[in-house]
């Protein structure tokens, strides 16, 4: 298909519905790696008119295969490329998606990670999981993985050529932001469930509360080189549908207390998760809770299922 040009950047047909029909949502510089790394040249942020999903132009994405199975993705982060590394800083992460798996048990399930890097979640899930799979395209973290007792593949694909099929739950958080296709990232997830399996996607939610607040500072951080794809509620489940499955059921989550959002107010800068003077547990939950109610915390979780 023929691709539409907007401001001298070029976007293909969409890679989730195939439709031509986009709209400008943000151009200037957008983050690229840790914050106060930049986008030299100005990037485009456009909106399908099909699917209502909002993409980066493609000429500021990085995101090749090298890029993920190497260790340049975690470079760009000034990460760290250790097991040890991830841990230090995913290991918490996990109360989050641990709480949304909540009240759904894997005790006695097989339970596979799309895109787990060094395991954390699987680890966490592990002492409960009869068989626990790592999908992940880095090979770095491929021998710490099956030293802990995963099963490890470099992609879904391989996988399944290993007969992994018929999975209870499966897991991919903040993953389907970065590829290539989300719709194939989804499909090839589903040839790996059978229609009682569950899978649970996180990602990302466009209309983050900051994103209003602050549509200059905060979407230049928001956006970023590594993430091609932006979804709210409405336009994940469109992808869903067109990879051939259902949103059984989604959830809103946001992540920081007051004082983060107060501190982009005053600073233009993320401020991390310490409480400013003042500021309580209790103001901290009722903000929380407020924005999950509404729909704009900063995170996005879908359950989906095959249709009967």
């Amino acid at each position: 298909m023929m691709g539409y040009k907007i401001l001298g950047t070029s976007f293909s047909a969409c890679e989730i519905c195939g439709s031509n029909t986009w709209s400008i949502v943000f151009s200037g510089a957008v983050r690229d790696g840790a914050f106060g790394k930049f986008s030299e040249n100005t990037a485009v942020v456009a909106k399908c008119g099909g699917c209502g999903t909002d993409r980066l132009s493609e000429a500021h994405c990085h995101g090749d295969d090298d890029f993920y199975s190497s260790s340049k993705y975690r470079d760009l982060l000034s990460a760290g490329n250790t097991a040890n590394d991830f841990f230090l800083a995913h290991d918490t992460l996990q109360l989050t998606n641990l709480g949304v798996l909540w009240p759904e048990s894997v005790r006695g399930k097989t339970v596979a990670d799309i895109g787990c890097a060094a395991g954390s979640f699987l680890d966490h899930v592990s002492g409960l999981a009869a068989k626990t799979i790592a999908i992940e395209p880095c090979e770095g973290y491929h021998d710490s993985l099956r030293s802990r007792g995963h099963a490890v593949f470099s992609s879904c694909e391989a996988a399944i050529e290993a007969g992994i099929q018929n999975v209870d739950y499966i897991f991919s958080f903040s993953v389907i932001e970065h590829v290539s296709n989300p719709r194939s990232f989804l499909a090839d997830i589903a040839a790996m469930m059978a229609p009682s399996s569950r899978l649970l996607i996180s990602t990302p939610n466009r209309r983050d509360v900051l994103m209003e607040m602050l549509p200059e500072d905060y979407q230049a951080f928001f956006y970023r080189t590594v993430h091609r794809w932006y979804f709210d509620r409405e336009s994940f489940a469109e992808c869903a549908k067109h990879a051939g499955l259902n949103v059984v059921s989604n959830r809103c989550v946001h992540r920081f207390g007051l004082s983060n959002a107060l501190r982009w107010l005053r600073d233009r800068r993320p401020g991390g998760t310490q409480p400013l003077p003042s500021v309580t547990p209790v103001m901290d939950s009722c903000w929380q809770a407020s924005l999950e109610h509404a729909g704009t915390g900063d995170y996005l979780y879908f359950w989906l299922g095959k249709p009967y």
